[in-house]
C-alpha cells in the first residue's frame, strides 16, 4: 500500500497530538499521586495552588513526561522494526521533536530535563543532551534500517514542525485546559 501525503499529514497530525497529551498526561497523574490537585493543558501540568510543597515532587513531576517520551519513542522505534510500517514514523519523529524544542527552549527557561539538571548540579543542558541524543539516535537509525528517502523524511518534519506550532500556539493563545 502506498503511503500518501495525506496520511503522512494525519498521521503526523496525531503523533504530535499523541506526543504533547502523553508527555502532560504524565505529569499531571504523577502530581495527582503526589497528591497535588493537577492541571492539564495542551502543553503543561501544574498543581492548582502554582506552588510545590518539596522541590523533589516538583522534580519528580518533571522526570516522568521526558521519560514517557522516552519510553514511547523506544517503543514505536521497536515496533517500526518489527511491523515495518511508516505510520509509526511520524510520532517517533514527533517525540525527537518534542524533547529537542523542549532542550532548546531551556536558553528561554529551564524545562523539564533543564530544571533536573540544575537541580542536581550538573549544567542546564546536560540530560537534555543526553535524551535528545538517545531520541536522535533511535531515529536516525530507524531512516537507515528502514531506508526511508530523504523526500519523505523531510516531509515528516516539516508536518511534524507545522502541527507541533499549532499545538503550541492555540495553548498559548487560548490556555486550553484539558483536565482541571
Amino acid at each position: 500500500m502506498k503511503f500518501g501525503k495525506i496520511n503522512l499529514a494525519i498521521a503526523s497530525l496525531a503523533a504530535v497530538g499523541f506526543s504533547f497529551i502523553s508527555h502532560e498526561f504524565a505529569h499531571w497523574i504523577m502530581g495527582e499521586l503526589l497528591g497535588y490537585d493537577m492541571v492539564m493543558t495542551l502543553n503543561t501540568g501544574y498543581p492548582k495552588a502554582s506552588r510545590w510543597n518539596t522541590m523533589e515532587d516538583y522534580m519528580i513531576v518533571s522526570a516522568v513526561g521526558p521519560i514517557i517520551t522516552l519510553i514511547t519513542s523506544a517503543t514505536i522505534f521497536l515496533l517500526i522494526r518489527f511491523d515495518g510500517s511508516k505510520y509509526w514514523f511520524a510520532l517517533l519523529f514527533s517525540c525527537f521533536y518534542l524533547e529537542l524544542l523542549s532542550g532548546v527552549l531551556n536558553f528561554r527557561h529551564a524545562n523539564d530535563l533543564g530544571r533536573i539538571s540544575q537541580y542536581f548540579n550538573i549544567g542546564l543542558f546536560t540530560l537534555s543532551v543526553l535524551f535528545v541524543s538517545i531520541h536522535g539516535w533511535l531515529l536516525y537509525s530507524t531512516i537507515l534500517n528502514k531506508k526511508y528517502s530523504h523526500a519523505f523524511v523531510v516531509q515528516t518534519l516539516l508536518w511534524i514542525l507545522l502541527f507541533s506550532s499549532i499545538w503550541i500556539m492555540a495553548n498559548q493563545k487560548f490556555k486550553i485546559i484539558l483536565i482541571s
